[in-house]
């Protein structure tokens, strides 16, 4: 028994050496360095609106720092991501932008992120209605709910296939029912609490959660399920059914923007067959056609010895690049319309 407990002893020290060197050589996917504290990294800037959806604390300053940003989030009077306030009764029309921690500029500081670059370069204000955590169905609420009463002639509308595809309530099977029950969700609750400490005070981290990423992103040799190659069909149609009800609700006009990940960019690259083949991208294709919607896919625009340059070292968002990036690609299709 106790040379066991050296075994596995010897065997963690090891292991949080080894993880240290690859992450000091940024050679994992996500390359943090612990902060040996229990305090969070992020302050509590996260709440639900009324309406359940992923939201920010209004007229609330945060900062979040990790090892390649230090970044201070300010949000506004109702608690969108910008230092100006917004009314709905400004007499002046505005830009809706709507969609999830890319669009709310995750780890950019505000005046580098995708909102205000294209205020400053369109010289029209733009209401930041992106939000980490968030998803289609939020968005839908939120918009409808909210970001509808302001007064804006545009909505943009950005997309990720990482992780915007919906579940079909009608595909969710019994047993997969139970993960809502009480135990369940304290399970859940543990595993959160495990991972943050370990992040808080490990380098091993950076393995478990890069294998992690990978397992999931390239399951099945990769690419079936994942991103810009997902190809669940009923899924698919449940997802952009919202999102056809949402571009539907103002009769003005609209842009859709698909944004790659660095896995997908990594993905295109490997893989045979083109992903415009797919059900979705037919499907998204179909959808703006049918509403008039413009859609810029910046998979279309990546220079791939730059790829590495539109992301974080260490996260898998934007960088202040990236975000220049997607606003250019953007505007590429925006200016002939």
């Amino acid at each position: 028994m106790k040379r066991i407990f050296v075994f596995i002893l010897i065997f963690i020290i090891l292991f949080e050496i080894t993880s240290l060197i690859f992450t000091k050589f940024e050679l994992f996917l996500f390359n943090e360095t612990p902060k040996y504290s229990l305090k969070p990294k992020i302050h509590d800037w996260k709440v639900l609106d009324e309406n359940g959806n992923n939201w920010h604390k209004k007229n609330y300053t945060a900062r979040h720092t990790s090892r390649c940003f230090d970044v201070e989030y300010s949000y506004n009077n109702i608690g969108a991501r910008d230092y100006n306030d917004y009314h709905i009764n400004d007499p002046e029309k505005s830009i809706m932008l709507i969609g999830d921690s890319f669009t709310e500029g995750y780890g950019v500081d505000i005046d580098k992120i995708f909102a205000k670059i294209l205020e400053k370069r369109l010289n029209k204000k733009v209401l930041n209605f992106g939000a980490s955590g968030s998803n289609p169905n939020q968005h839908f609420s939120k918009y409808t709910n909210d970001g509808s009463k302001f007064n804006f002639d545009e909505l943009i509308y950005l997309f990720l296939p990482n992780n915007d595809f919906l579940i079909n309530p009608k595909n969710i099977k019994n047993e997969d029912k139970k993960n809502n029950s009480p135990s369940k969700l304290n399970t859940d609750v543990l595993k959160y609490n495990i991972a943050i400490t370990l992040s808080q005070f490990t380098y091993s981290y950076n393995f478990i959660r890069s294998a992690y990423h990978l397992l999931n992103v390239n399951l099945s040799n990769g690419f079936e399920n994942a991103s810009y190659y997902y190809q669940d069909t009923e899924n698919v149609d449940y997802t952009f059914e919202i999102l056809e009800n949402l571009i539907k609700y103002k009769d003005i006009k609209s842009y859709i923007i698909i944004i790659p990940t660095i896995y997908d960019i990594n993905n295109f690259q490997k893989k045979d067959t083109s992903y415009k083949n797919l059900y979705w991208y037919k499907e998204i294709n179909k959808l703006a056609k049918r509403n008039n919607t413009t859609i810029t896919d910046l998979m279309d625009f990546v220079n791939f010895d730059e790829k590495l340059l539109y992301f974080h070292s260490c996260d898998g968002h934007w960088s202040e690049y990236g975000s220049k990036f997607a606003v250019n690609s953007f505007l590429n299709n925006y200016k002939h319309n």
